[in-house]
């Protein structure tokens, strides 16, 4: 929007002398002198006008700091070429053809005869050609900024003197921007086309020359406006990737800003764990190629509006009939067949870039929940499907009623021999519409826990804590017994179970736990953490402690914070952890042996010999308090 804001800005400051000089163009030409003086007055301002006009906004457009370089990312030196480029180019024009249009159209009269002179006004337009070629030639040599900065291997220089940047500024600057493949294949060959440019220049020229002024005018203004709608068409590229770079920072910067407070702690840590590289999400990348096919959908049109399509012939070939006929006999025509691909395509187009669509339109009013996202995105995406079909096959004169004994067998077809398949599409269509799973959902299904990844039409992926993929297919989801951790809330309970000495004092272990549990910044005050006496058993008495924390992520971290707590200071408050003792008494061991085996524990060694001899043992369990 400030980008908009400012080229319009632009567009009212350049346009205000301008304006001055139509007006008084105007005036002129309804002024009481002769008709002659006045028309010929009348188009020297007009023309004055529209080359300050074009002085005007190249001003605002390349000028240092200006709108090219603060919002199509040019560097200085490209902009001042462009500067310097824009300012030859419009004093060559009004010298020169300001002329050559006074003389064609026999406004400069001497004694009421029109003066048209034919041969000076060739003459001017092959020089205003000339200098044409010769400053494309120039800002198209290699070692041009220009050339420089469209090249990614070279770099290009800074606006201070002297100074080289140290890397180039690349046309290119994500890797996940559509065309890369298509924008680096022309910048390696940027010197072939800036040589082909030139060529066509000298081929107006030569065409001129010898004659053939119509062709070389036709040529020259084709290829002008052919060079317009490719700047054009490259200036809103880059405007449109600035605007879903903005896209992207403004959602980011809005969910950062409604995420927990444990998310976001997670986020720092692993932030500094170490340089994490951020990627595109894949509405941005779909926003990105959606924007490029339009972009240039949109310029192939208009080249062909320039160069002189004709409508007749396409709507000649568009009637050409097609060697099969419908069901009722009649002609199916090349139109009707590229209206089908057309419908196809579209539908191709709209299944592959609704995402970004939604993205930027209806995502935005809609809470921050990937399930709900990823539904509305695939109902969305059958419907556009079912949509597609039925049009490409409506254009073709292929109606669905003709074909309903295909359907009827394949539907049988599909109850005997796919019914599983079947089976498992309806149930994920059940899982998108009741949602009883969601995207990011932590489950339990068939003895795995992990988290649901994907829903596609005839399985679900989910991700378990090795990493590992398990592919379910959605029967089982809906027929089958399902957990959901996180189908209420992402709120996890922790539970933490303590053995102690039979003689701790029960309130002090009790306020020590809890004093413990709420010092974790993990740990929620709601629900509060509790503590309490289980049970006495044998070796001490058992106490469970339990927590709860915002995200299933954060459990095992704070488990492991809790018990590494209790140990220190439990052993601080000099409460003993109770543990059982093993004692093992041995029978049927010979007398020397057993008076070997007593002196060698009171000097500390180890016995040197075992007995030869079979024993049995018997052991019975002791719990010292």
């Amino acid at each position: 929007m400030l980008a908009l804001r400012s080229l319009l800005m632009g567009v009212l400051w350049a346009s205000a002398w301008p304006l001055y000089l139509a007006a008084a163009a105007q005036a002129v030409r309804m002024g009481p002198w002769p008709k002659s003086t006045a028309v010929l007055v009348s188009t020297i301002l007009n023309a004055g006008a529209i080359g300050l006009f074009a002085r005007g906004m190249g001003s605002w457009f390349f000028k240092p700091c200006g709108w090219c370089e603060r919002y199509l990312e040019t560097p200085p030196s490209v902009t001042r070429q462009f500067r310097g480029a824009g300012r030859l180019l419009i004093l060559a024009a009004m010298a020169l053809l300001i002329p050559v249009h006074l003389f064609a159209n026999g406004e400069i009269a001497h004694q009421g005869n029109a003066v048209t002179a034919p041969a000076i006004s060739r003459f001017l337009f092959l020089t205003f050609e000339v200098i044409v070629v010769a400053a494309l030639a120039y800002h198209l040599r290699p070692q041009s900024a220009l050339m420089l900065w469209i090249n990614p291997d070279v770099p290009t220089e800074t606006a201070a003197e002297g100074q080289a940047a140290p890397a180039a500024t690349p046309v290119v600057a994500s890797p996940n921007s559509v065309g890369e493949a298509s924008r680096i294949w022309i910048q390696r060959r940027a010197r072939m086309i800036a040589r082909l440019l030139v060529g066509f220049g000298v081929l107006i020229i030569g065409l001129d020359v010898m004659g053939y002024s119509f062709a070389a005018t036709r040529l020259a203004m084709g290829g002008v406006e052919s060079l317009a709608v490719f700047s054009l068409s490259w200036a809103i590229h880059r405007g449109l990737g600035r605007l879903i770079a903005w896209r992207l920072r403004t959602e980011t910067r809005t969910n950062r800003l409604w995420a927990s407070a444990a998310a976001l702690w997670v986020a720092r840590h692993r932030s500094a764990a170490g340089p994490k590289v951020e990627e595109r999400p894949d509405w941005s990348r779909h926003a990105s190629q959606l924007s490029t096919v339009t972009i240039i959908l949109l310029a192939v049109v208009m080249l062909g509006w320039i160069w002189g399509i004709d409508p007749a012939l396409l709507d000649f070939l568009s009637k050409q009939p097609l060697p099969w006929k419908d069901a009722d006999g009649g002609t199916v025509v090349l139109g009707d067949l590229a209206l089908s691909l057309a419908s196809a395509s579209a539908g191709v187009a709209l299944w592959r870039f609704l995402p970004a669509i939604f993205a930027v339109t209806l995502f935005r009013k809609m809470a921050d929940d990937p399930g709900v996202r990823f539904a509305v995105v695939t109902l969305c995406r059958y419907a556009a499907l079912a949509i597609t079909v039925t049009l490409a096959l409506e254009a073709i004169h292929f109606r669905l009623s003709q074909i309903s004994f295909l359907l009827a067998a394949l539907g049988v077809g599909l109850g005997f021999g796919l019914q599983e398949v079947v089976s498992n599409f309806i149930c994920g269509i059940i899982l998108l519409l009741e949602r009883p799973i969601r995207i990011g959902d932590v489950v339990s299904v068939g003895g795995t826990t992990g988290k649901v990844d994907r829903i596609s039409t005839r399985s679900t992926t989910i991700i378990n804590g090795d990493n590992q993929c398990m592919i379910v297919p959605n029967r089982e989801l809906i027929t089958g017994k399902l957990v959901n951790w996180t189908h209420k809330d992402k709120i996890m309970r922790v539970a933490v179970r303590v053995v102690v000495s039979h003689d701790s004092d029960v309130d002090e272990v009790t306020n020590l736990l809890l004093t413990i549990a709420r010092s974790d910044f993990d740990v929620l005050s709601k629900p509060a953490p509790s503590a309490q006496l289980d049970e006495l058993g044998e070796s001490g008495m058992i106490f469970n402690m339990s927590v709860f924390v915002a995200d299933p992520g954060l459990m095992g971290g704070t488990k492991h914070r809790l018990c590494k707590a209790i140990r220190e200071r439990f052993a601080l408050a000099k409460i003993s952890l109770a543990s059982p003792i093993r004692e093992v008494a041995l029978t049927g061991v010979p007398e020397e042996l057993s008076r070997l085996i007593g002196t060698r524990q009171v000097r500390g060694d180890a016995p040197e010999s075992a007995p030869a001899g079979p024993h049995r043992v018997e052991s019975r369990s002791s719990v010292e308090n």
